[in-house]
């Protein structure tokens, strides 16, 4: 197991700046009169989440 988190430790470690790039951004965009921006980058974020589980094989 330490070895297949080895070879996936430089994506996934690229996966994690830019989820909180991704995160500050939506932070930011949570005032009452940018909600719908902050709606349109919730997908993108939620992608992040899914890839970084996929990367690391888990779910938790």
């Amino acid at each position: 197991m330490a070895k297949t988190l080895d070879i996936r430790e430089a994506p996934v470690k690229v996966l994690h700046q830019r989820q909180i790039v991704l995160l500050r951004e939506w932070r930011e965009l949570l005032v009452p009169c940018r909600q719908h921006d902050a709606t349109s980058l919730l997908a993108d974020l939620l992608l992040s989440i899914n890839a970084i589980a996929s990367g690391l094989r888990t779910t938790g």
